[in-house]
């Protein structure tokens, strides 16, 4: 046997090391395998997350160490980490000191190539440094989505294994981020290989489920069978000869084949020969921190020291820091690691990291309370002084003993800023509020952290903001701070759907400032403007105000941004509620500018928004689509996603009355996409339009489930007109089905909605409700009715001067006139939708109408010119279901209708065009894949579809093919 170790004797075990290296994978052949054979799937590119999960000592850590063997030796790039049982807090934690090694030893070409595209919006999150004082919100799955170009660029040079110990202790973020990156992996040459401990509580994280759900491998290594015992036991007591099977038996017994409690067993027995075997019955995981304290106290108190400042510090520490905190000088630590790490409490002597997680947490839960909280203050302060992140000292501070010190309520305000930029407003609420318990500081100081407080909150969803916004405001007289305070918590109300809270906020800007700012409080205006549009109550006064103010503005081209901020409102309420259509669209047209540039000098992307929706309206979907793309660039170049989402609902919106419904398609979804990033401004507004497409391309089925799931998030309330987009689709929906009574129901519903706000607008749903809820009550039986509400919709469409909504109601007119459908009626539909400003699609639908009354009526040669170009116009349209009609109807006329189109660029879908026309401006697939949010893989699948149906072979040749559409 050994001889007992004392506390301060060298250590004697060192050779030991190399033992048990050798003897550390026992019995672990299949898994090494799998290991393998998945990294060598992921260097050949098509990547794999592994997950080795298993109870704490199972011996999954050497499985690690043997993965990053493997890596490096089939020429991978390995980067590794751990989750920190201290650390969950610290946003992004473990991907960051994932990332961080492999940027900082990058060289200055590398790194460029490292952060380029998308990856350059988180080059700031890898290189801390000091935050702006402004707590703006950038969100998480922007974040995310460059995260995972800059991983793609990392695997660029070549392959890559990303391995992370301990995930259930991870922040949410970084296991947001390898949930991201796994569902993406397919065509990369990147291998994830993550360890989760089950029988941890925090093992039960969704997040950490899903993620072991997702898993291309499980590896759940089993305990040692008796024969391994007898090996390891061999290899770290080769002295024990006497009783060696009573041994075997009886460690089995004791630790049930637990490679750690093995080697603790062992270890209680070098240093306490005396007791022998009777070691082995006090082996059990309760135990371990007995006999872990037990050996530490041996080493001296040096070691303890060390030992202590090190669970305190986690996995985020350098050995000067834990020297500090343990209050020994180098030398004295350096010799007390080295102590530490052939005792096997510490893994090495150079990264200060405990050997295994049931050592770290049985030195912390040892450590006093009260000596604990305050050595994680003198942490903080001790990170602090070096400037280390702010969230790392935060960590600290929320887990430390009370202070009055200023620093600490600094470092806390700036960790809460830094959580919000990466889309944790939770997290950052728990900072500031900690903060604010500490002794108040200067009146300005609070006013400061005050704001913050209130606009995270709101991002948080907690109703407290606005009673904090109060006392921030009772405590500060500087304007700045007042008005980007409030602005942007009214914007990050009213993009999560809480209007009539962010009105309130403005109003009050804007009446705060009436005095002593006139731009910032016509700013103000403008979001008290935005936020009214869909209240019930609030909306006449809204418009009232900004039309009292606009009354002394000069001329378009002379007015200040937020002057024309105030206009464009102006035109939104006329655009509901008054006729002349065009006189507002056009002078909305003057105000806009290019619309970016406007949006750039007042930050106010909710006006621009709402000014696309009411071109829109006025019949100019055209010019709106345009500058939604212009602005949909800006916001995809800010990384402002809920911005894009907004906007990709206004261009949805102008693609549905462009009749271009594979667009719209594209748009509603990636507004929906939005949704889950917690953008709600106009829900369900985009379910709607969403279902819209569906009805037209016939798939009924798959619009009843859009509706189902829009069903569960109706407005109540001040926002309840939103779900008229509800009403109007479901009625779409039950129409198409038969169901015409409930469908009336819907549209009239939807009606009472508009109208009851005055509304009048018989275009601002696109497809006119009154019309809408005719040709429902004529098939329900109620043609009288059904009239009378056709007749209005055609006298307001020549008020509101709408050519799409006038024909549209016309050829409803004829399909509920008396002894069938009206044919000249139907032929005055189809002349007025010839305007250039009317829909393809609903001039596609009168054809098809016309042509089939003219076949019913034994003209059977004349319905097929109708008809034909009613099959080309829905064609085009994308409107697959009156396709299909325009189609059937031909063959009943005699005539031999072309089939669908397989080649040439009218067979390209929705997302393919988009793909080609951004190829054939020059965009690369990667560029592609980060502009539409896909995948290389996705963009190539659809690159080779592209190819195969233009009859090319290569992108030279895409732009002259795409110019034959």
């Amino acid at each position: 046997m050994h001889p007992t170790q004392t506390g301060n004797e060298a250590p004697t075990i060192a050779s030991e090391q190399s033992i048990h290296t050798d003897v550390s994978l026992l019995e672990r052949d299949a898994e090494l395998d799998a290991i393998h054979d998945e990294i060598v799937a992921s260097t050949d590119g098509s990547g794999r997350l592994i997950i080795i999960e298993g109870p704490s000592g199972i011996g999954k850590s050497s499985l690690l160490i043997a993965a990053d063997t493997i890596g490096r030796d089939l020429g991978a790039q390995v980067l590794i980490t751990s989750g920190g049982e201290l650390e969950r807090e610290f946003l992004f934690g473990l991907l960051r000191r994932l990332l961080e090694q492999r940027v900082a030893r990058a060289e200055p070409d590398e790194r460029k190539a490292i952060f380029r595209g998308h990856a350059g919006l988180v080059e700031s999150l890898l290189q801390p440094q000091t935050l702006a004082s402004e707590p703006s919100l950038t969100d998480e799955f922007q974040l995310i989505h460059s995260l995972y170009w800059l991983v793609v660029n990392i695997a660029d040079d070549k392959p890559l294994v990303l391995i992370a110990d301990d995930l259930q202790w991870a922040d949410d973020q970084s296991l947001q981020f390898l949930l991201y990156l796994a569902e993406r992996l397919g065509d990369l040459p990147i291998t994830i290989i993550g360890v989760v401990r089950t029988g941890d509580p925090e093992a039960e994280n969704e997040l950490v489920a899903r993620l072991m759900l997702r898993a291309d491998r499980s590896i759940r290594p089993r305990e040692l069978s008796r024969e391994a015992i007898r090996q390891l036991l061999g290899a770290l007591l080769p002295e024990e000869g006497d009783d060696r099977e009573a041994l075997v038996d009886d460690s089995l017994r004791a630790t049930r084949g637990n490679p750690f409690l093995l080697r603790e067993l062992a270890s209680g027995i070098r240093a306490r020969p005396e007791n022998g075997l009777a070691a082995v019955a006090a082996t059990a995981p309760a135990s371990v921190a007995r006999s872990v304290m037990l050996r530490l106290s041996r080493l001296g108190d040096d070691a303890v020291a060390l030992a202590r400042a090190v669970s305190i510090l986690g996995t985020s520490t350098t050995p000067s820091v834990a020297a500090r905190l343990a209050r020994l000088d180098f030398a004295a630590a350096t010799i007390a690691a080295d102590r530490l790490a052939s005792a096997q409490i510490f893994s090495d002597r150079t990264e200060l990291a405990f050997y295994h997680p049931m050592i770290r947490s049985a030195v912390y839960d040892k450590y006093p309370p009260d000596d604990r909280a305050r050595a994680h203050l003198e942490a903080a302060r001790l990170l602090s002084e070096q400037q280390v992140d702010h969230e790392g000292v935060a960590v600290h501070l929320m887990r430390g003993a009370p202070t009055e010190e200023p620093w600490a309520r600094t470092a806390l305000q700036s960790a809460a800023r830094s959580a919000g930029r990466k889309g944790a407003p939770g997290t950052a609420v728990g900072y500031l509020r900690r903060a604010l318990e500490m002794p108040a500081g200067a009146a300005q100081e609070n006013a400061s952290l005050l704001f913050d407080l209130g606009i995270m909150e709101a991002a948080a969803g907690e109703r407290t903001s606005l009673s904090h916004l109060e006392r921030a405001l009772q405590l500060t007289e500087d304007p700045d701070d007042r008005a980007r305070a409030m602005f942007g918590l009214g914007q990050t109300l009213f993009r999560y759907g809480r209007a009539a809270e962010a009105r309130t906020v403005f109003r009050r800007g804007a009446d705060a400032f009436h005095e002593v700012d006139r731009d910032t409080a016509l700013r103000f205006e403008a979001g008290y403007a935005a936020s009214a549009t869909y209240l019930i109550q609030g909306l006449r006064e809204a418009h009232d105000r900004v039309a009292a103010l606009a009354e002394s503005f000069p001329e378009p081209e002379r007015l200040s941004p937020a002057e024309r901020l105030l206009v464009l409102h102006m035109v939104v309420f006329r655009a509901m509620s008054e006729p002349r259509s065009a006189e507002h669209a056009e002078l909305a047209l003057r105000a806009l500018g290019d619309g970016v540039q406007l949006w750039r000098a007042t930050s106010d992307a909710m006006t621009i928004s709402h000014a696309m929706l009411a071109l829109t309206w006025c019949g100019y979907a055209a010019e709106a689509a345009q500058f939604c793309e212009r602005a949909l660039a800006e916001a995809r170049t800010r990384g402002d996603s809920l911005v894009f989402a907004e906007l990709s609902l206004a261009r949805s919106m102008a693609m549905s009355a462009l009749g271009r419904v594979g667009d719209a398609m594209v748009d509603a979804q990636a507004a929906i996409i939005g949704m889950r990033r917690g953008w709600k401004s106009t829900v369900p507004a985009p379910q709607g339009l969403l279902a819209y497409c569906l009805i037209e391309r016939g798939e009924l089925d798959e619009a009843d489930a859009v509706i189902d799931v829009a069903s569960r998030s109706l407005r109540d309330g001040e926002t309840e007109t939103l779900n008229v987009w509800f009403y109007m689709a479901r009625g779409r929906l039950r129409l198409a089905r038969g169901t015409a009574q409930e469908a009336a129901e819907d549209f009239l519903h939807a009606g009472a909605l508009l109208e009851a706000r005055s509304f009048m607008n018989p275009g601002y749903m696109l497809i006119p409700w009154r019309s809408s809820a005719g040709l429902a009550l004529h098939a329900a039986g109620h043609p009288d009715r059904a009239r009378e509400l056709i007749d209005r919709d055609i006298v307001l469409a020549r008020q509101f001067d709408l050519p799409s909504t006038l024909g549209a109601a016309l050829r409803c007119r004829a399909l509920v006139a008396a002894g069938g459908p009206d044919t000249t009626l139907l032929a005055q539909s189809a002349d007025v939708l010839s305007h250039e400003r009317s829909s393809p699609l609903e001039l596609a639908r009168t054809l098809v109408e016309l042509g089939a009354a003219q076949r019913r009526a034994g003209q059977r040669v004349r319905s097929r010119d109708a008809l034909r170009r009613a099959l080309d116009l829905a064609h085009h349209a994308e409107a697959t279901d009156l396709e299909r009609r325009a189609h059937e109807e031909l063959l009943a006329s005699g005539a031999r209708p072309r089939r669908a189109v397989l080649e040439g660029p009218d067979a390209l879908t929705p997302s393919e065009q988009r793909i080609a026309n951004l190829m054939a401006t020059g965009a690369t697939a990667r560029e592609v894949a980060e502009s539409l949010y896909l995948t290389i893989s996705t963009v190539g699948w659809h690159r080779r579809n592209i190819y195969r149906k233009l009859g090319i072979g290569s992108r030279d040749e895409l732009a002259d093919a795409l110019a034959a559409q």
